[in-house]
């Protein structure tokens, strides 16, 4: 089914001829919550689709394409352990149940470590504080937290990507 599969199959008949329905796609937490444990099967790709297989049919789904994400390229780690640890307190509490536990994501939304925003703070304050992303449904969260906390929070995540990247290159 080249995705995950979260929703019960449905059987039916039309004239004589059986068929199987799902909905296909990843949807609940697994895809975006568990961190590294997502990447054991290797990266998640997310192709939502209603499959509906004919018994006894022949037809075949198009070749996978490959899972491509961008490199772990981080800007150095800054800010005292104060900070980066009350922006990994902040994370887990506000970003972890979609961007993933521990900084690491999976496919289907932003891996933050990879992100190009995490070198240019008012860029990143854009997105978190500002909302500048919410018609893709990235939610602002300025009535949360505030501009410091977001900064801890890119720090940590800039942390985060360092060790990762680090683990990488052995």
């Amino acid at each position: 089914m080249q995705t995950g599969v979260i929703a019960a199959p449905v059987t039916y008949s039309i004239k004589g001829e059986q068929y199987v329905a799902v909905l296909a796609g990843w949807g609940g937490v697994w895809a975006l919550a568990p961190g590294i444990l997502s990447e054991i099967a290797g990266p998640v790709r997310n192709v939502s689709r209603l499959l509906v297989y004919r018994l006894g049919g022949s037809a075949r789904l198009p070749p996978e394409s490959p899972v491509t994400r961008p490199p772990l390229d981080p800007p150095a780690a800054t800010g005292t352990a104060e900070q980066i640890a009350a922006g990994g307190r902040q994370y887990g509490r506000f970003c972890g149940g979609c961007h993933g536990d521990a900084a690491y994501g999976s496919t289907v939304l932003p891996d933050l470590r990879r992100s190009a925003l995490i070198v240019d703070g008012k860029a990143w304050a854009s997105v978190v504080h500002d909302g500048a992303l919410r018609n893709r449904g990235m939610a602002g969260f300025a009535r949360v937290l505030s501009p410091e906390q977001i900064e801890s929070i890119r720090r940590y995540v800039i942390k985060r990507a360092n060790e990762d990247e680090a683990l990488e290159d052995k």
